[in-house]
């Protein structure tokens, strides 16, 4: 029975060694309340699980606005996007002019808007539109070509411009309005990369010959 006292301080000393441990262990990695355990050395680690990924946003690519879209077309595609100048642009192909005004140039054209062929008496323009009359179109339509490029603001009173038709157009303002041989300029300076286009309200008819 010598032995017992010597066995109960080994055994209170091997508890006491165990306890510890396990309180060292509690202080090196702890845990707060949202789960993230941390580590003596300040290094937090997080248990497995997935983190939410930051939101992204995706810019949508500027759009061009209508001005630089018509700086980048010619006179022609620009005419066929107005409602206003439908008539004007199927003369052009009845005519066989598209090409011409497609070209470098630059032109300043004075198209006329639906109400100005509307205006024509009879049966003028069905007239113009037949092959036999091609020629006697092409002269009206080049009479409302310039060449060079004239901005409304270029366009002073009194001014004579010359057609590549050969004719004479006499630049009219008053009271801020704008007029050519007397056909009002409606809507002004549509820039294209080959020139500019005006809509006026009738057409401009060459002299008779």
């Amino acid at each position: 029975m010598r032995g017992l006292p010597i066995a109960i301080p080994i055994i209170v000393l091997f508890g006491f060694t165990v306890s510890s441990c396990d309180q060292r262990q509690g202080a090196d990695n702890q845990t707060d309340p949202n789960g993230t355990e941390l580590r003596q050395d300040g290094v937090a680690t997080t248990p497995d699980r997935v983190l939410d990924e930051p939101a992204t946003t995706t810019q949508a690519a500027p759009e061009e606005d209508d001005t630089s879209l018509e700086a980048s077309r010619n006179i022609v595609d620009n005419a066929a996007k107005d409602k206003e100048l439908t008539t004007f642009v199927s003369l052009l192909h009845t005519a066989k002019m598209v090409s011409n005004l497609n070209g470098t140039g630059p032109y300043t054209v004075f198209a006329p808007s639906e109400a100005g062929f509307k205006a024509l008496p009879g049966s003028t323009l069905e007239d113009l539109m037949k092959p036999e009359n091609r020629e006697r179109l092409q002269q009206i339509l080049n009479n409302h070509i310039i060449s060079g490029k004239l901005a409304v603001d270029d366009l002073q009173d009194g001014t004579i411009l010359k057609t590549v038709a050969g004719e004479q157009l006499k630049v009219s303002k008053r009271g801020g309005q704008v007029m050519i041989n007397g056909a009002l300029i409606e809507d002004a300076d549509a820039m294209s990369k080959n020139g500019v286009l005006h809509t006026i309200n009738k057409l401009l008819l060459p002299a008779e010959k």
